[in-house]
């Protein structure tokens, strides 16, 4: 065997796979023809095209039909599985071609208090839009293909990428209605002697809060420790306790009364959250449009 036919033998034949796959999962040569619009030759070629590639036989004859072998059953679970995660691949990148979707990669506490409130809106603005919302991750630049938009903690500072702030954040005590209430009248730090605590569990005093000398000889009730941020918010919602959280975070639920920010203690401030985009030519007008609209959103206070 000279070196082109060794190289030959290692390019995997994609077509005489799915040929393959079509064939077992349909018993019968002819139906894997009509499934894939093929004639029933070139069915068969495809076959003997990957049984030589593995150097076995994948079929026998069954009466009218076909039945693997034990090398083609082997073979026949690993195609599935193959054909089926690029299918998946396939289905994910389609919208990827759509001009009528965004491409937008936003951290979660700011997607799931600030934004997603507020995506309805956008759509609204926009018939047919179909907005791919994608978690923020760690970016060193921004490929148009990937994605559209992004809202970071992390700027990024590149000639080609236009980076202005979108929103400023800070931690606040959050309590539910409820609590807000009965707390109204106990000034800082001696509410903490009167409700149950929350707390992150990366965060185990407040973000160092807590943790002041004045603070040493306060019987604080620490009620639960969580790690999500979301799912502190909810127990704040619950009635659970107070939580110091993103005001980012907690921006729907305290505009529709279900949190309040109690005044009496402290706010810290947090990164603040930046929109950046592509200064080449995006791959959808609508990435200018989203732009210049959630700028115009941020505009609005987040009380």
């Amino acid at each position: 065997m000279n070196s082109a036919d060794t190289g030959a033998r290692r390019e995997i034949p994609f077509a005489s796979l799915v040929a393959f796959e079509a064939t077992a999962r349909l018993g019968n040569l002819s139906r894997a023809a009509d499934e894939l619009n093929l004639t029933q030759s070139a069915i068969s070629q495809r076959v003997l095209k990957l049984e030589a590639h593995v150097g076995q036989r994948l079929f026998l004859r069954h009466g009218h039909g076909v039945k693997l072998t034990g090398a083609g059953e082997l073979l026949l679970a690993t195609t599935r599985e193959t054909l089926q995660r690029l299918q998946a691949g396939f289905d994910r990148i389609a919208p990827y071609k759509n001009k009528a979707s965004l491409l937008l990669a936003c951290p979660a506490d700011a997607a799931h208090g600030w934004l997603l409130p507020r995506l309805g809106r956008l759509r609204a603005e926009h018939d047919g839009l179909e907005v791919w919302l994608m978690p923020e991750r760690e970016i060193t630049a921004i490929d148009r293909i990937d994605v559209d938009l992004v809202v970071s903690r992390r700027p990024l500072h590149r000639a080609d990428v236009e980076c202005v702030p979108l929103l400023e954040d800070e931690s606040v005590a959050l309590a539910g209605p409820r609590w807000a209430e009965k707390l109204a009248r106990s000034p800082w730090p001696k509410l903490l002697e009167k409700a149950p605590i929350l707390f992150l569990e990366r965060e185990p005093e407040w973000g160092g809060l807590l943790a002041a000398p004045a603070l040493k000889d306060l019987h604080i009730q620490r009620a639960a420790t969580i790690q999500d941020e979301r799912l502190l918010l909810d127990a704040v919602l619950h009635e659970q306790g107070i939580a110091r959280l993103p005001r980012v975070l907690a921006a729907d639920a305290m505009a529709r009364g279900a949190a309040v920010a109690l005044p009496q203690v402290p706010p810290a401030p947090r990164e603040r959250l930046w929109l950046m985009r592509s200064r080449l030519t995006p791959r959808t007008p609508l990435a200018n449009q989203a732009f210049d609209w959630l700028l115009a959103e941020a505009a609005v206070s987040i009380d």
